[in-house]
């Protein structure tokens, strides 16, 4: 009962109207293009769902692909900076072999310039000089020897020591030029590794946006799956409720033939007048008779009743239908004494009056109409 009120309190008021007072035909077929009509918004956000959520794959799969990206970029990165310390302390080394080689250079030429400045001022080392100034030959003899030994290898030491510092200084440079490429490609790899995470954040805002519409939309297909389950059950209770008209209404006059001859349903004043302005730019479908609190309301014509229950606007309302399309309506009553689906004769007890749905005073609520069409009850009632 509540799920069927919860559906009929909004716009769908007058579908259902037109849907009771049009008979079942007429009802179903309309009723069906409303299906119709909700089925196809419910396909079109399911496309939208199943649209979205295949972005969202893709999106989570080049997520996948970035992360992989970043890991491989950050494990370089930290192996081209182990390369490039690992290279900083070569140069370093270098530098120190260097310094040593230079110094060993320093010493050698240090001591050649000594013995040149010696051999100078002692008039030079002469060999043909050493010779005479010995007097024993073979002493002579070994001191050549030993002079051409010792400049031999003052200058053997002097071309090593050049050689390698020309060497040093070669690898020196190679070494730079290594470290300087190093920091290139860790310069390359960092901004790499910056841009994938940029990315990678871009995605991931991009996957937010997409599971958030996800949901919302989820929760409007949730809604509208749950529309189409009401909407059918009330076809289907309209249906059941409609299907079996009664032996007796085919001896009952038509209830168009009775404008003007119908008995009041309750007795008392018109309150509230046909097409009297509500507020909001509306206009009153049916009368209010003033009454008091507990009066019996009785049906006006014989019909079946198709409506017993609380409606917004209206509190407790009974609708009956008099076939041809015709129905009477009876609201802001105390207490209902109809079921739906109960056949009442003209003059029977229906409801008493009350204020329900949120009104001030007692009174009924009184309105007919033909089709979705209402009419004046005054030029109904005798």
């Amino acid at each position: 009962m509540a799920a069927r009120r919860r559906l009929i309190t909004g716009p769908m008021f007058g579908v259902v109207l037109m849907a009771l007072a049009g008979g079942v035909s007429a009802d179903y077929e309309r009723e069906r293009e409303q299906l119709e009509a909700l089925r196809d918004d419910l396909e079109a956000i399911q496309e939208d769902l199943a649209a979205d959520r295949a972005a969202r794959d893709e999106v989570e799969e080049a997520l996948s692909q970035l992360e992989r990206q970043v890991s491989e970029a950050t494990r370089e990165l930290e192996r081209l900076r182990a390369e490039r310390a690992e290279a900083r302390g070569r140069v370093a080394e270098l530098r120190e072999d260097y310094a040593e080689e230079a110094e060993r250079l320093g010493r050698h030429r240090e001591t050649l310039a000594e013995q040149i400045v010696a051999a100078y001022v002692s008039g030079g080392d002469d060999p043909l000089r050493l010779l005479l100034n010995q007097q024993d030959p073979a002493g002579a003899q070994r001191l050549l020897v030993y002079h051409d030994y010792f400049n031999e290898a003052r200058a053997g030491h002097i071309e090593a020591a050049m050689a390698e510092l020309e060497s040093l200084a070669a690898l020196r440079e190679e070494l730079r030029e290594e470290l300087a490429e190093l920091e290139r490609l860790e310069e390359a790899t960092r901004e790499e590794r910056e841009s994938l995470a940029e990315q990678r954040a871009e995605r991931d805002a991009r996957r937010e946006e997409l599971e958030a519409r996800i949901a919302e939309r989820d929760a409007e297909a949730e809604s509208l799956e749950a529309e189409v389950a009401e909407q059918e059950a009330l076809l289907e209770d309209l249906r059941q409720r409609l299907a079996d008209v009664p032996d007796e209404a085919a001896e009952v006059e038509a209830f168009g033939e009775s404008r003007g001859n119908l008995p009041w349903p309750v007795d008392g004043e018109v309150d509230e007048s046909f097409g009297e302005a509500r507020g909001g730019g509306l206009e009153r479908t049916g009368v209010v008779i003033a009454a008091e609190t507990g009066d019996e309301v009785h049906a006006v014509a014989p019909g079946r009743v198709v409506f017993s229950d609380w409606l917004r606007g209206l509190g407790l309302l009974a609708i009956i239908d008099h076939g041809d399309g015709y129905l009477t309506l009876y609201g802001h009553t105390e207490s209902l004494y109809v079921d739906v689906g109960e056949w009442v004769e003209a003059g029977d007890l229906v409801a008493t009056v009350g204020n329900s749905g949120s009104r001030r005073d007692a009174g009924l609520y009184f309105e007919i109409r033909e089709g979705a069409e209402p009419r004046n009850p005054l030029n109904w009632l005798r």
